[in-house]
């Protein structure tokens, strides 16, 4: 337990429904507010949520990070997606400026 408070938070998510990437990415971008420990399981990604500040909104936490990594994780899906899209584009970008030979 974080000594700001004492209080945690445990968040239990399916590894069939979201990777280890989303839930690093979203703790990552709330890191200001919460500690995330993550453990994995055979079946589930096991997150344990800690206060950052003594201003933290626990109360709010778990919604807080599970809207977090569904947001993350459709914009792994939508990188995905568009990846060979913005190669193409970045590619034709650089081949006009006369960076490259040829």
């Amino acid at each position: 337990m974080n000594s700001l408070t004492g209080e945690a938070r445990t968040v239990q998510l399916s590894r069939a429904v979201f990777s280890v990437e989303a839930v690093k990415r979203a703790s990552y971008s709330l890191m200001a507010l919460y500690d995330v420990s993550v453990t994995l399981s055979d079946d589930d990604i096991v997150c344990t949520l800690t206060p950052a500040t003594k201003a933290s909104p626990m109360e709010t936490a778990e919604r807080d990070f599970r809207r977090e990594v569904v947001d993350q994780d459709l914009r792994i899906s939508i990188e995905q997606r568009t990846e060979a899209y913005r190669d193409t584009i970045l590619g034709l970008a650089f081949s006009r400026t006369g960076l490259q030979d040829g």
